[in-house]
């Protein structure tokens, strides 16, 4: 598993919805930045809108771009970082806009009992 970069900015979704059932972030990445493996205690899914990068799950990398849809089970480190800027789109080529993705909590974390 490679480290993850960090990002040069603070991370703020451009869009954040939550109900006791769930959480769905927009999360934006720039060419290059990722967002650090972190574990929750709730299922996730990743669905990417727009631009190419790599989903980590645990020990595995997947290569991802527009309407990919990666599972993540709960306890499991999991990560996202956006290709580099370069020529070309798409997995493995560089990206020319933002990684986003809409991140999917199931259920709310902040809503379990305690």
């Amino acid at each position: 598993m490679t480290s993850p970069l960090s990002l040069s900015r603070p991370l703020t979704p451009a869009l954040s919805k939550n109900s006791n059932d769930v959480v769905i972030t927009n999360v934006i990445l720039d060419p290059g930045e990722a967002l650090p493996a972190h574990m929750t205690p709730v299922d996730v899914f990743f669905y990417v809108r727009s631009g190419s990068g790599i989903v980590t799950v645990g020990d595995e990398q997947a290569e991802v771009s527009e309407g990919d849809i990666v599972l993540s089970p709960k306890g499991i480190p999991h990560g996202l970082r956006a290709h580099d800027a370069g020529p070309g789109t798409g997995p493995g080529h560089g990206s020319a806009g933002p990684f986003s993705v809409l991140v999917v909590k199931t259920p709310n974390p902040e809503r379990m009992a305690k």
